[in-house]
């Protein structure tokens, strides 16, 4: 089994001042989310206009 290392101090603050400072990508359009979970799937949500784009 492999011994997990714990990072210095000044590591994990560098990877917060890295993660702080990121851009952070837009959020997934609700039409991207419904495909993702698959929503287009049951018969209720399906619409002709989102059933085209599949």
């Amino acid at each position: 089994m492999t011994q997990a290392t714990k990072p210095s101090k000044e590591d994990v603050r560098e990877w917060f001042e890295r993660r702080t400072h990121a851009p952070l990508d837009p959020p997934p359009s609700p039409d991207e989310i419904r495909r993702i979970l698959g929503w287009h799937l049951l018969p209720q949500n399906r619409q002709p206009d989102r059933d085209e784009r599949d």
